[in-house]
Order: C-alpha cells, then sequence, then structure tokens
C-alpha cells in the first residue's frame, strides 16, 4: 500500500479497519463479487456501516479502505479490470472492478506492462484539467504533478535495487517514505514537463535493464526491510503493483479534480 497511508494506517481506527479488510475469509467474496462484476470494496460496506459509522465521515477512511482491498487483490495477483464501478450500498460511490481470476503475469508481461506505463501516465495526467494539476485530493493524495515527480525517482531506487540484486548476495532494500520524499524534495512546485521526461527516461532504462537479466537471475534474492527476503522477480511485481496504484490514483483524481466524483476502493 502507499506509505500515504502509512500514518491513518498505524491509528487505531486505522488497524481495525485492515484487520476487517484482511481476514481470511474476506478474498473468498472479494473474489466472488469480481467474478460477478462488482467492485470488490462492496465486501465490507454492510460491517462499515453497522460498525463504524465514523468512517461516512472521514474520506481518507474510505479511501484507506479501497486501498486495503486493493493490497489483498493485487497480492492475490488479480488486475484492475475497471477502475470505476458502482459500489451498492450508498456509504462508498465507486470502487474497482478487478479481473474475474487471478493470473500471475509471465516476464515478458510484466516488462511489457512496465514499458507502457509512460504513456498510460500522460494519458491520465492530461485528463486532469490544467488548473488542477497542483491539487491534493480530498482526503490523502499526491497532487497530479507530485505522481509525475514520485514516479521518476521511485524508478531511480527501483533500478538501483536491481543492480544491486543482479551483482551482491542477498542485499538489504529498505522501504521508502514517498511522502517524505515528496515533501523533502517539494514535488509541489516542481516542473511536470521535466519530471515526465525524466519519468520517461528512467523508466526506460529500468525495462531495457530487466530485459537484460539472465533468467537464472530472476530468482536471486535480496532483503526487504531486513526481515523479508523476496526475488528479483517479486521485486519487479511490487514494481508494477506499485504502478497500477498510481494509475489507479490518477483515475480517481481525473474524476474528482473535473468533478464527477470519487473512487473509495
Amino acid at each position: 500500500m502507499h506509505s500515504r497511508f502509512d500514518e491513518f494506517r498505524a491509528t487505531a481506527l486505522g488497524r481495525q479497519l485492515e484487520a476487517l479488510i484482511e481476514a481470511p475469509c474476506r478474498y473468498l467474496e472479494y473474489a466472488a463479487l469480481s467474478r460477478a462484476g462488482v467492485p470488490a470494496v462492496t465486501a465490507v460496506v454492510h460491517d462499515l456501516q453497522a460498525r463504524f459509522p465514523e468512517v461516512a465521515g472521514d474520506q481518507a477512511a474510505r479511501q484507506f479502505c479501497g486501498a486495503a482491498v486493493a493490497e489483498v487483490m493485487r497480492r492475490h495477483h488479480h488486475e484492475v479490470l475497471r477502475p470505476r464501478g458502482r459500489v451498492p450500498g450508498g456509504l462508498l460511490t465507486y470502487g474497482a472492478v478487478w479481473t474475474a481470476l487471478p493470473r500471475r503475469m509471465q516476464i515478458c508481461e510484466l516488462l511489457a506492462a512496465l514499458g507502457g506505463l509512460t504513456q498510460e501516465i500522460r494519458t491520465l495526467f492530461e485528463a486532469v484539467p490544467p488548473k488542477r494539476r497542483r491539487d491534493r485530493p480530498e482526503g490523502t493524495g499526491f497532487s497530479a504533478v507530485e505522481h509525475l515527480s514520485h514516479l521518476r525517482d521511485l524508478d531511480v531506487i527501483h533500478a538501483e535495487r536491481v543492480g544491486r540484486m543482479v551483482a551482491e548476495d542477498l542485499p538489504d532494500l529498505p522501504s521508502v517514505n514517498g511522502v517524505a520524499m515528496a515533501a523533502e524534495r517539494d514535488y509541489l512546485a516542481q516542473d511536470p514537463d521535466a519530471a515526465f521526461a525524466g519519468f520517461g527516461q528512467v523508466r526506460a532504462s529500468l525495462v531495457r535493464t530487466l530485459g537484460g537479466v539472465p533468467p537464472p537471475h530472476w530468482e536471486r534474492m535480496g532483503l526487504r526491510d531486513g526481515v523479508r527476503r523476496v526475488t528479483l522477480l517479486e521485486l519487479v511485481e511490487e514494481v508494477h503493483q506499485h504502478d497500477r496504484e498510481h494509475v489507479q490514483e490518477l483515475h480517481e483524481l481525473a474524476a474528482e479534480m473535473g468533478g464527477a466524483g470519487t473512487m473509495e476502493g
């Protein structure tokens, strides 16, 4: 889940909502709704209304619920089928509709998806009205301009991690606080054209590097935050999942800035 939710996730309400959404039985509900073409977050609407009435007046909490459900679905290798589907029940307006069945992408598919992101991000960025590209959404989240700088700088880190995993035995891969980085580097004031150009360059370089990785090296491992061993393939899958989080957030942002409502999950 994006680091923008770290602060909320650490609150009492955040921990309670995460426990509700991460309960082992929930994935089966999310998957069943996905097969019916219904947003997966619908599965928790009744419990939210019955047990968490404060969520109705808390936009950040509603956004967190959508992001937490998305984290479960991506972990089980589902992809977003439609970013905006109507959520019944009256609490949430829109939610993502996920693919009916999980499927782990092949390496060639992952690389194609990574390479296609720059054009997808440009299209979504341009869908945000020019006068509102530095406006942040209600609740929590990046402005359109901040998304570009964040993606650029994260790809620099991704490239460094890939290089270390190929060259070193079990290198440490510490997490990055994207919200803190955005504040420190003043993403809000950066030039969007320069940020997008930089992102395009580092993403193309990353895809070229990954395309040259010998097949056995995809099983080399790094150590996430000193405790969790991940293969290079799993790391690249995480990059793809991170990409899709930003695509989904930009869909939501474009809708909100254009006055069409928001997507909560």
